[in-house]
């Protein structure tokens, strides 16, 4: 091998190694730590099969090839770390094919960069040196026979190093077997193996899929004792035993095994609370406590302070996109794998539990105050069995066309669809107002709302934020009185949760208003939900929850009979743990915050947190990944149900 063959392949190495380095200083904020080995002896078999396919033609075609090639790692990185700082987390090949929403805000990219452009830079470093060092240093001629043969046996024999490394510990749940054969968690695969294997994992799953079902479930019924006293809790009486009789498929039977062995939660003094009553629920774009305020947001204040309070409540954002924190909040499971993309990759799913099925007998109507196109929830709401669903150009009279339309527009233009109705009504608004970009130039609500805030001693981008959400605030103002003249607002609970946190804010921008440093990797989440009657007294929860916890319970609340098993969100009025998962892994729980990527555990209270409680919930969160998965794969529901 002469001097130039041996500075390419060592480029090479270079290459990958310093665009993982990178990857790492941008999103874990260190370089070196325990894995760091391990994602070099990952690098080492990719810089080899890049050599190898660099010299395996002519010498032309080979400066092509390795042209495209670094070109593309560069984007992808790039792309990947953008990804990261706004959704903390790493986009899937899925949301590549179909067209990742991160790239629709442009504006919130260019400030992403801007505020982290050293790293960008050093990106950008080795491709310069490329370009630079390319026709003096690198020989990309085609190689011998037997230096080609050498470079792939050389690749053959670091693959089997870095798969022996896979295989030298599979039995913790977030060992490096199970991340790469077994368990779908790309931000930790990302810091063991890498980015680059990382998304050659996802890659193939999404290509061959994910056999899930050869992992065996650990059960955890969180009561290993009976109980002294005769309790009630929300289950069904379901035959398990009928139902593996009938089925022959492993997956399934297992499934039933899993299920069958829950205990669920208990009714408790708040079941039934307001069966009959109508319900009026917001899923609100973006909103964060930083726009409760007694002044500026005086209903949003009002409704979060009274009624039902849950002082620790979270609203993670998932992968795939920002349609997860919707998805989670109806269908009370997980979203994992990058296919809720569009909302209508699960219309052919069904659920019992869904708003559609569980008040089958109100009057539903569903608003959403832009393009019903938009992840497809036309056809998806259409495909779930909601008859009324109205957006903009779907049957919604108002003013559409400039993106950030008014969510007190879509309130008046609605309400008499269902306020003077006889029968009991379920109305379901998705919000839009609270919606980046913050910039008050191409903001409306910003706009419309400017002079409210502009005295405000913050940034003119958390300035336009509180005044988009005061156009929410009118919104339920007007909703409230409009209920009150009618004479149903007693009759009425209203339930209010974000979607997500709001990510086009930084974290410097959020804790302009913060009272809290939202600096944390747990408390950037921390959000509200509201469950608001008129008449009620105000009862504090303390309990932990986001947003697969909404649906069981309001189902408690209204008495409607589930069963708690099912789904992976708890009433959280239940005397059960509280239990909040976040996308990387990370949990919340009454007792303690665990940080999957760090392995760090922070007790909640002044009690030592066991290593066993650690070990326990993470066995249910992998758990929770896993069975949400199953569900959807292999329309569970429908089997234990028997919908036709």
């Amino acid at each position: 091998m002469n001097r130039k063959k041996l500075f390419l392949i060592l480029f090479w190495f270079a290459l990958v190694i310093s665009f993982e380095c990178v990857y790492r200083m941008t999103i874990f904020k260190n370089i070196i730590d325990g894995d760091f080995i391990e994602m070099i002896v990952f690098c080492l078999p990719i810089a080899t099969l890049l050599y190898f396919i660099t010299t395996l033609f002519g010498e032309k075609f080979n400066r092509i090839i390795s042209t495209i090639i670094i070109f593309g790692l560069y984007f992808i990185f790039f792309a990947q770390m953008v990804y990261y700082q706004v959704y903390n987390s790493v986009f899937s090949v899925y949301s590549m094919t179909n067209g990742g929403q991160v790239f629709e805000f442009w504006r919130t990219i260019l400030s992403t960069i801007v505020g982290s452009l050293y790293n960008y830079v050093c990106l950008t470093v080795p491709v310069v040196l490329y370009f630079v060092l390319r026709k003096k240093f690198f020989d990309f001629s085609k190689n011998d026979v037997k230096l080609t043969a050498l470079s792939f046996a050389c690749f053959v024999f670091l693959s089997s190093i870095s798969l022996g490394y896979v295989g030298k510990d599979s039995k913790a749940i977030y060992s490096s077997h199970n991340l790469y054969f077994n368990t779908h968690a790309p931000i930790l695969s990302a810091k063991k193996f890498g980015l680059i294997t990382t998304m050659g994992i996802d890659l193939n799953r999404t290509l061959f899929g994910m056999e899930e079902k050869k992992i065996e479930l650990s059960i955890d019924n969180n009561e290993n004792k009976a109980p002294e006293i005769e309790v009630s809790y929300n289950t069904l009486d379901i035959d398990f035993d009928s139902l593996k009789e009938n089925e022959t498929n492993k997956t399934i039977l297992m499934m039933h095994e899993y299920f069958s062995k829950l205990s669920g939660t208990k009714k408790n003094e708040y079941t039934g609370m307001f069966e009959g009553k109508n319900i009026v629920f917001f899923l609100a774009e973006s909103l964060d406590p930083i726009a409760i305020d007694e002044e500026l947001t005086p209903t949003l204040y009002k409704l979060a302070n009274s009624g039902f309070v849950f002082n620790n409540y979270y609203s993670p954002l998932y992968p795939a996109s920002t349609a997860d924190g919707e998805f989670r909040t109806e269908w009370s499971i997980i979203s994992s794998r990058g296919d809720t993309l569009t909302l209508y990759a699960h219309r052919n799913i069904y659920s019992p539990y869904l708003f559609v099925n569980s008040f089958s007998d109100y009057n539903i109507n569903v608003y959403h105050n832009y393009d019903g196109t938009f992840y497809n929830r036309t056809a998806y709401f259409k495909a779930l069995g909601y008859k009324n669903f109205k957006s903009c150009f779907n049957g919604l009279k108002m003013t559409c066309g400039t993106f950030h339309e008014s969510d007190l527009e879509m309130v008046n233009a609605s309400i008499n669809d269902y306020i003077n109705s006889e029968e009991p009504f379920f109305t379901y608004y998705i919000t839009l107002s609270g919606h980046l970009s913050y910039v008050k130039a191409n903001n409306k609500m910003a706009i419309k709302n400017w002079d409210l805030v502009k005295e405000l001693p913050y940034s003119d981008r958390v300035k336009g934020y509180l005044a988009s959400n005061i156009e929410l605030d009118r919104a339920l103002e007007s909703l409230i009185s409009k209920l009150e003249e009618a004479g149903k607002l007693d009759d009425t609970v209203i339930v209010l949760t974000p979607d997500h946190f709001p990510y086009g804010l930084t974290n410097d921008h959020i804790n302009e208003v913060s009272e809290i440093d939202r600096d944390d990797p747990f408390e950037l989440y921390q959000s509200n939900l509201i469950i608001w009657n008129n008449n009620m007294k105000t009862i504090k929860v303390d309990k932990v929850g986001s947003q697969p916890d909404v649906l069981p319970t309001v189902l408690n609340l209204f008495g409607r009979d589930y069963d708690s098993r099912f789904i992976m969100g708890q009433d959280l009025l239940s005397d059960s743990e509280g239990l909040v998962i976040l996308a990387n892994r990370s949990w919340i729980t009454d007792k303690a915050k665990y940080n999957s990527v760090t392995n760090e555990v922070i007790s909640r209270d002044s009690d030592e947190v066991e290593q066993s409680y650690v070990d326990r919930y993470n066995s249910i969160v992998d758990n929770q990944f896993k069975i949400s998965n199953l569900i959807l794969q292999n329309n569970y529901y429908k089997k234990v149900f028997k919908e036709e």
